[in-house]
């Protein structure tokens, strides 16, 4: 008899070799296209052969160095803007709509800018981990600091501590649970960093393996790396999440007042004032250390989007893009939904699935992108499943603990009025938890859209994505700064709204 612990893990590993045995036979039945899928025992056998090569194990370490470094490096840098943020509001205040926007930022199109930088060799790669690690752990800190309970600000201006005091003995203590969740996001975030960039732009490295064995129609080699890699993630996946349990707790608290609220529009606006001055700054000294040739001035730059923006085939771009993030939008957002209202309406479900999803989100996608173009071909289909895949599993960790996290006293209340599955998820669950799916959908357009954008760089003929991608080949430098500027205005002035709505809606 297996106890009620033990169950959820029992029925997740019975699913997943279920899953295996299915996919093997088919496999070895030519039920499926030659070519779009190997054998699990043909990935393992090819996998072992690898793991016997020195050359393997070479790849595996220069990667593994370079995430290890771009994790270690947003965990630093990362709580100390967290604290500097906390510490002065109306700058947070205006850093709001460039925080919800980061991951929809190409940070890739910077790796020429680094390569003049820094060199032809890893530190660019790990600087790009860093980026996309970098905002995980301030949204991880700043979550934290939020949620400390008065009292103890209080206990600390009592004994005298001074700010660094306060910040090491009393604020990252007590907000630990959420900069742990931070941190946890952003090993993910770094592993994606590096690989996405040894994928697309570099010459060495485990995600250039990847990008190798695809592009030599080595499928057995190529699917062999992506078990590996599997394999790995859900190990440290794993391990983090044991680990998240020692430093869990539930507070109760609320959020601490944020003096945000008390400030004028008028204070708020010279904060956003100040930080794109301060941006447009440090652009214009970029482009004096480096030159026009890697990185275009910003009076460049505005000069030529105007130009680009008066002809027809920018906005042939545009529109392809925006096609397949609408798409991808949409598809990820409502199943979603669907999918993590029906596992969270169940505890054995959510226990048995949230584990594996977290893994999968872990997972660096861009290494997935070969399966998307195996199964899809090239074009805009292959563009709408790679954004939707990249836009899904938040959404749907984020409606599981959304009804986990419910009242119970709605579900009880459903079945004492006798309603069936449906009428509990659309007249109970879905009114209770709409603040949660405005959040959901919040989060999803901004990493959708990046999705979206990294699969236009792969293999696309159209989008801003490709467009991006061919002036990095020919270094248009111009046009890499004024599509990148594009990008970075829509994403912020989309989340803007979004996050307007959804304060609202939380205050609702």
């Amino acid at each position: 008899m297996i106890s009620e612990t033990k169950r959820p893990a029992f029925v997740r590993n019975v699913t997943i070799l279920s899953l295996v045995l299915t996919l093997e036979l088919i496999c070895r039945m030519g039920w499926i296209k030659p070519g779009l899928v190997v054998a699990p025992s043909l990935m393992v056998a090819e996998l072992a052969r690898l793991m016997g090569t020195a050359s393997f194990w070479a790849s595996v370490w220069t990667s593994a160095g370079c995430i290890a470094t771009a994790f270690v490096l947003a965990l630093a840098f990362g709580t100390i803007i967290g604290l500097v943020l906390h510490a002065f509001p109306r700058v947070r205040g205006a850093s709001e709509p460039l925080i919800a926007s980061w991951y929809a930022l190409p940070f890739f199109v910077v790796y020429p800018l680094l390569i003049v930088l820094m060199g032809m060799n890893t530190k660019p790669i790990i600087l790009i981990g860093f980026l996309y690690a970098l905002m995980a752990v301030i949204i991880g800190v700043l979550n934290g600091l939020d949620r400390i309970p008065p009292v103890l600000v209080r206990t600390g201006r009592v004994l005298r501590m001074n700010s660094l005091q306060q910040a090491v003995y009393i604020s990252l203590p007590a907000a630990a649970p959420y900069v742990f969740t931070g941190a946890k996001l952003a090993f993910g975030y770094s592993i994606t960093g590096v690989l996405g960039s040894e994928f697309i732009l570099a010459t060495d490295g485990y995600g250039y393996n990847i990008a190798f064995a695809y592009n030599n129609f080595e499928d057995k080699k190529m699917y062999a790396l992506l078990l590996f890699l599997l394999i790995v993630v859900s190990l440290l996946t794993t391990l983090m999440l044991r680990a998240s349990r020692v430093v869990e707790h539930r507070s109760g608290a609320a959020p601490v007042n944020n003096t945000l609220q008390n400030t004028t529009g008028l204070s708020k606006l010279l904060a956003v004032l100040v930080v794109t001055l301060v941006l447009l700054g440090l652009w214009q000294w970029g482009h004096t250390i480096v030159g026009r040739e890697a990185l275009a001035a910003p009076g460049v730059t505005f000069t030529h989007t105007v130009t680009l923006m008066g002809g027809e085939v920018l906005w042939v771009h545009v529109g392809e893009t925006f096609k397949a993030l609408s798409f991808s939008l949409i598809i990820s957002c409502a199943a979603g939904a669907l999918l993590g209202s029906l596992v969270g309406m169940s505890a054995l479900a959510t226990a048995a699935v949230s584990p594996v999803l977290v893994t999968l989100y872990a997972l660096p996608k861009v290494a997935l992108y070969p399966l998307v173009l195996l199964f899809f071909g090239i074009g805009l289909q292959a563009k709408i499943v790679f954004g939707a895949m990249y836009g899904l599993i938040p959404m749907m960790l984020i409606v599981i603990n959304a009804i986990q996290s419910m009242n119970q006293a709605l579900p009880k209340t459903a079945r004492v009025m006798r309603l069936t599955r449906l009428q509990t998820l659309t007249t109970v669950i879905v009114p209770a938890m709409v603040p949660e799916l405005v959040t959901g959908i919040r989060i999803s357009f901004s990493i959708t859209f990046l999705g979206v954008m990294i699969g236009e760089m792969f293999a696309s003929t159209r989008g801003l994505g490709y467009l991006l991608m061919n002036s990095i080949n020919i270094n248009d430098s111009a046009t890499i700064m004024s599509v990148t500027l594009m990008v970075a205005i829509f994403a912020v002035a989309v989340n803007s709204g979004l996050l307007a709505i959804d304060k609202a809606v939380h205050r609702g």
